[in-house]
């Protein structure tokens, strides 16, 4: 259970925050909103951080910290009001399994993209556009009728792989759910900046998926970014410009693609951080040699992306290839943050999401996550390390 109300973070300003401008307060909204506030904080920014868990390294990057459920189940028309500062704009950086229209009746700005953007964003219909104009190819996909045995039931609005199940072929496909035929190929999610009327293509990674009870697609990480070909590249700049082109927006959006051969098939499209995209700051950071984030100016992305394409059509960093595991309790536990302080002499890896405080945890609960450049551990290596 999470101590009700704020924490504020009373550290005083780090070294490195001092050498970016500071650019005032932002609220960040999500699930987990550690790599967002991170990143956030890269940029200038002063994230005020609203999620369920509050872990370690949220704590140490937000100025303030809320439990999300408080304003979930709060009965204040416009509950995120009384905590964000007149100027500071809210930004969605996850998914929520109960939705966006909660914050929808706000007083105060929005960052990148509004939940109307976000309903817009999961209608078939519009996936369905989308992928015609991209040129790439969409799953097979009813809203209702009969459910087929062996396709994909995939609850909308849910996030992290925990709302898609296999049919079993009996009933009817359930209420606000779709089906889907399933596709097969690299399950991908592609970092995007948009510009507005068209997107630059930063990187992608490989999701990585972990089969819990009866979900079989539970997000467990990435990896990446990954080398792609020119007909992937190509696909994927169509559907950047795509999503641009129908919802406007300036800022990072992610798009779930499946890669097989030379063909892209569109799952899913977010209109905000997405969790890998923090392996794609750390490759573009690690080869220009500067501090990179998504919530940096377009013009920052623009210089980056032409520095890197050197009169190249494909600008992206390929030399540099990270990790992201999601640990999760193989039994149910008692976990403290000190099970996780005992790093390896070099610095292989990093500790993230670490629970502030000795936390019960139930079996294929999510305990912390790693975070490893491959050049410095072993993808084998990476999947042995427990807690």
């Amino acid at each position: 259970m999470q101590t009700p109300g704020q924490i504020q973070n009373s550290q005083a300003t780090r070294p490195a925050d001092r050498d970016r401008s500071q650019r005032g307060p932002i609220v960040l909204v999500g699930a987990s909103v550690r790599a967002a506030a991170e990143s956030a904080r890269i940029a200038g920014f002063s994230p005020i951080a609203v999620d369920h868990f509050g872990d370690r390294e949220t704590l140490a990057a937000a100025r303030r910290w809320y439990p999300l459920d408080d304003f979930l189940d709060s009965g204040d028309s416009r509950p995120l009001d009384r905590i964000v500062p007149e100027r500071a704009p809210i930004a969605i950086v996850g998914g929520l399994e109960r939705g966006f229209g909660w914050i929808g009746p706000t007083r105060r700005s929005f960052w990148a993209v509004s939940p109307e953007q976000f309903l817009i964003s999961d209608r078939p219909e519009f996936l369905r556009d989308l992928a015609s104009r991209a040129a790439v190819r969409f799953p097979e996909t009813r809203c209702a009728g009969v459910a087929t045995r062996g396709w994909l039931v995939k609850r909308r609005g849910s996030s992290g792989g925990l709302g898609v199940s296999y049919s079993k072929g009996a009933g009817d496909i359930p209420e606000n759910s779709i089906l889907q035929r399933p596709v097969r190929g690299r399950i991908c999610g592609a970092s995007f900046f948009g510009l507005g009327d068209r997107a630059m293509l930063l990187g992608a990674c490989r999701l990585l998926k972990k089969r819990i009870g009866p979900s079989p697609f539970v997000f467990a990480g990435a990896l990446g970014p990954i080398p792609l070909n020119v007909a992937w590249v190509n696909s994927l700049h169509r559907l950047g410009d795509a999503v641009c082109c129908l919802s406007p927006l300036v800022g990072p959006f992610n798009i779930d693609v499946v890669l097989q051969h030379d063909t892209v098939t569109l799952l899913e499209v977010n209109p905000r951080w997405s969790a890998s995209m923090e392996l794609v700051e750390r490759a573009w950071g690690a080869t220009l040699n500067e501090p990179c984030s998504m919530f940096d100016d377009a013009a920052d992305w623009i210089r980056r992306v032409e520095r890197v394409s050197s009169g190249h059509a494909d600008a992206r960093p390929s030399d540099h290839v990270f990790i992201k595991r999601v640990l999760f309790a193989r039994t149910d536990r008692r976990v403290d943050a000190t099970d996780f302080d005992r790093q390896p002499s070099d610095d292989r890896w990093v500790w993230k999401d670490v629970p502030r405080r000795p936390a019960d945890v139930r079996r294929h609960e999510p305990l912390a996550t790693l975070i490893a450049p491959l050049e410095r551990m072993s993808l084998q290596h990476a999947f042995r390390v427990m807690v």
